[in-house]
C-alpha cells in the first residue's frame, strides 16, 4: 500500500489503546491502557524473514493504516475484534500526512 489507498481498504473498526500511568498507593504507579477512539484501518498481515545460526525463520507482524491525524505511537495497543495489537513503530507511507502506517506484533492474552 505506498501511495494512494483504495477505496474500501480503511474497511475494519480498530479500538485505539493508549497507555496511563495509575498511582498504585505504595508509592509506585501500574499501567493501564484507556481507549483513545476507533479508527477505521486496513489491517494486513506482514512476514520479515531473518536469519539465525544459519537457519531461516520468520517473523509474523500485522501492519495497519489509518487516516492521519491520530495520536497513534509507539506503545499503544489497538484492539482489533477478539485480537491485541501492539503498535511497535508508525510512520507516513507516503510522506504527505493523510495516513499513518503501524507495525504491530499480536499479544497474546
Amino acid at each position: 500500500m505506498s501511495g494512494a489507498i483504495p477505496i474500501g481498504a480503511l474497511r475494519h473498526l480498530v479500538t485505539h489503546l493508549a497507555p496511563v500511568s495509575v498511582p498504585d498507593g505504595f508509592g509506585g504507579a501500574s499501567v493501564t491502557f484507556v481507549a483513545v477512539d476507533r479508527l477505521w484501518a486496513a489491517v494486513e498481515e506482514s512476514a520479515a524473514g531473518a536469519f539465525a545460526d544459519e537457519r531461516r525463520f520468520g517473523l509474523a507482524g500485522v501492519r495497519v493504516t489509518v487516516r492521519a491525524p491520530n495520536t497513534l505511537k509507539a506503545g499503544d495497543i489497538l484492539r482489533h475484534g477478539t485480537r491485541r495489537l501492539a503498535v511497535e513503530a508508525t510512520c507516513d507511507p507516503d510522506g504527505r500526512g493523510r495516513y499513518t502506517r503501524a507495525m504491530c506484533r499480536e499479544e497474546q492474552t
